[in-house]
């Protein structure tokens, strides 16, 4: 007798165990689901072809031409950024409304210190709102303009700041890509060992296949590799800080790169490298300094004798 009381009450303790839990899960505010889900997302974004990002610091316009996306129409914007920013477009969801006592003061934040987001179907305005998030960049937070509104927003199934694609500089959604030529428009590549310059080599196309003039047997393995490392070099990242592009010039460079292509466009890459320093420094067509980890630029540091056949 005693027993069955005991497993009645083991019972009752679990029913009132699971019930508690489930009317603690639903008084949570961020788990109501009466939040309009969609009040940031469009139709299709496929047709959005230009995109505003504006905040104190200016304004960021990437741009599609008809062949790719551009960034301010000065650069080749980066494909796997411009992914990623229609992915978070696309699967951002707002988790809640923030409370009434802060909507005010969470607006004005984004307001003033956050990123204002217009995307355009042609010339149309078709959607606009405000990112931002709190100081340890934890939360996320988009503003509804009309309603005045801010959300709390979160990517379902993902811990990530949803705002933090919004807030990149200029330089996070160039193409990282030094080179890019196409292997059909490709005429040749020459490599310059500025303190060992019976190490410099031509690389160019000749009787079906790529050779190195004025060396008769080429380890062909070797010189594919080295062409596909050059042509896939990327940047890790863009610097602009004044006066380092006329710094580096008064500085003789341990390497350059010259590619040529059959549309008469040449494309050069000095690069710096100092045995202190983790990362090496490269000018790319003298006009912009760029970061490369040494992983990336180890397998370019080959001179003229590495290619003979042995």
């Amino acid at each position: 007798m005693q027993e069955t009381k005991n497993k009645r009450r083991f019972i009752f303790l679990v029913v009132l165990t699971i019930t508690t839990a489930v009317v603690f899960w639903l008084v949570q505010p961020e788990n109501h689901l009466d939040v309009d889900q969609h009040i940031f997302q469009l139709s299709d974004f496929k047709k959005i072809n230009k995109i505003e990002l504006e905040s104190d610091t200016g304004v960021i316009t990437l741009a599609f031409n008809g062949t790719r996306w551009r960034v301010n129409d000065r650069y080749d914007a980066d494909g796997n950024m411009i992914n990623v920013l229609f992915a978070t477009l696309q699967q951002a969801r707002p988790k809640r409304a923030v409370d009434n006592v802060r909507q005010d003061s969470i607006y004005r934040h984004v307001l003033e210190s956050g990123v204002k987001i217009s995307l355009f179907e042609g010339g149309d305005l078709r959607k606009q709102f405000f990112s931002g998030g709190n100081r340890a960049k934890t939360q996320a937070y988009f503003g509804e303009p009309s309603s005045k509104e801010v959300y709390v927003m979160t990517i379902p199934g993902y811990r990530v700041y949803v705002s933090g694609i919004f807030e990149m500089k200029e330089s996070g959604w160039r193409d990282k890509y030094v080179f890019g030529f196409n292997w059909r428009n490709f005429k040749s590549l020459e490599a310059q060992f500025l303190q060992t310059p019976w190490e410099n080599f031509i690389v160019s196309m000749g009787k079906g296949h790529f050779g190195i003039q004025d060396l008769a047997e080429v380890d062909t393995a070797r010189l594919n590799t080295f062409l596909d490392d050059a042509s896939l070099l990327a940047v890790d990242e863009y610097k602009t800080e004044p006066g380092l592009i006329d710094s580096l010039l008064t500085v003789k460079p341990f390497m350059q790169l010259i590619v040529k292509d059959f549309g008469n466009r040449t494309y050069q890459l000095r690069l710096f490298i100092s045995e202190s320093q983790i990362n090496a420094l490269g000018i790319i067509q003298d006009s912009q300094v760029a970061i490369f980890s040494r992983r990336k630029i180890q397998p370019l540091l080959r001179p003229k004798s590495f290619f003979k056949k042995k």
